[in-house]
């Protein structure tokens, strides 16, 4: 049979009989007295299993081992392990893929739902949201719509630790505890704008009440900062001058951040 004959045959191409012939895995037939090459039935065959093999996932420079008629004890070796290989790299990409399908699904659940699709816990996500929508004025409700931003920033900038999440998603999801953070909230976002020279008593004081109001949580807290300090004063890429552009309200988080590495200063003496 002729070429083309072969990789209709085949179900490939004429163009992948001849690279498969340049890279010695399939040989070239005589030519007969006319000039033609005259392929054989044990050649279609040959083509079919290389086409099958590399169908299969086994890279061509793998297929000239397998195929080999007379093999050694070492050659065997070498094909069990480059199988063994190939079903590790594709038992890696499943688990990708599985990953992936989990975090696609939840998305599409979130989406039927009308809900905003965040990186952020479903819980607390919802109980973000709801306090946006339920915020008794506008400056409060760009104050909590800030908080949700950077936090999720945070989720994604770093390994943050799980019990940071759960403290704050307590705070969100008790209605007097939400009160209360969302009207620390509301007078920080009021900072925006003012030199922090002028605001200094504010500053001070809604420092201090962060702090208070936070309470026992702020172990959890004070893991995040060290990772923070670690980074040069910055959380993954994002630098707090990123996160918080105002000076006045950066200034209450950097003297929140500093508390927090006094308390833990103090507790290490103690």
């Amino acid at each position: 049979m002729r070429i083309g004959q072969l990789a209709e045959f085949a179900g490939t191409t004429t163009r992948a009989v001849r690279h498969y012939h340049r890279l010695g895995l399939l040989n070239e037939p005589h030519r007969r007295s006319n000039g033609y090459r005259e392929y054989t039935i044990s050649d279609a065959v040959r083509l079919m299993r290389i086409r099958w093999l590399a169908t299969n996932g086994v890279p061509l420079g793998s297929v000239a081992a397998i195929l080999a008629q007379e093999k050694s004890s070492e050659d065997d070796r070498d094909v069990v392990a480059d199988l063994r290989a190939l079903i590790v790299g594709i038992e890696k990409e499943q688990a990708v893929l599985a990953s992936r399908r989990t975090a696609l699904a939840a998305m599409l659940a979130e989406a039927e739902r009308g809900n905003r699709i965040s990186a952020l816990p479903t819980t607390l996500e919802a109980a973000l949201s709801d306090a946006i929508d339920g915020a008794t004025s506008v400056a409060v409700g760009s104050a909590v719509r800030l908080d949700r931003d950077l936090v999720e920033a945070v989720s994604l900038s770093v390994s943050t630790p799980k019990a940071l999440f759960a403290a704050y998603e307590a705070t969100m999801t008790d209605d007097r505890q939400r009160e209360r953070y969302m009207s620390l909230l509301a007078e920080w976002s009021h900072l925006e704008g003012r030199s922090p020279g002028s605001a200094e008593s504010e500053i001070d004081s809604l420092a201090a009440r962060f702090l208070e109001f936070f309470g026992q949580q702020w172990t959890a807290i004070m893991q995040l900062s060290e990772e923070a300090a670690e980074a040069d004063g910055s959380i993954g890429a994002i630098s707090l001058d990123d996160l918080i552009p105002d000076l006045a309200q950066r200034e209450v988080v950097r003297r929140v951040h500093r508390d927090l590495i006094t308390r833990s200063s103090t507790d290490v003496d103690l």
